[in-house]
């Protein structure tokens, strides 16, 4: 008799977490502009140039433009940093 092959179930809670952890006053893009992201956290561009230099968000370079992934945007914001960036 042939075993059977079953799929591994999804983690519930690794689910119900991700689908907590968007916000609808984000556009729904992946990547976006260093000003795009000031705008959102109501904060300067320079600001968000040093949040990226202590590593509290992560910077990607596309054509030699930097920019920041929606889900560096929302790990952010729901860790605290936008309330109290010297966290």
């Amino acid at each position: 008799m042939a075993k059977r092959v079953t799929k591994p179930k999804k983690d519930a809670k690794a689910e119900s977490k991700k689908d907590k952890m968007d916000d609808p006053l984000l556009p729904k893009k992946s990547l976006f502009r260093i000003d795009e992201v000031a705008r959102y956290f109501s904060v300067s561009d320079r600001c968000i140039r040093l949040w990226i230099d202590h590593g509290h968000l992560k910077k990607e370079k596309v054509v030699g433009t930097i920019r920041i992934s929606r889900e560096s945007i929302l790990r952010c914001r729901f860790r605290g940093m936008a309330s109290n960036p010297l966290l």
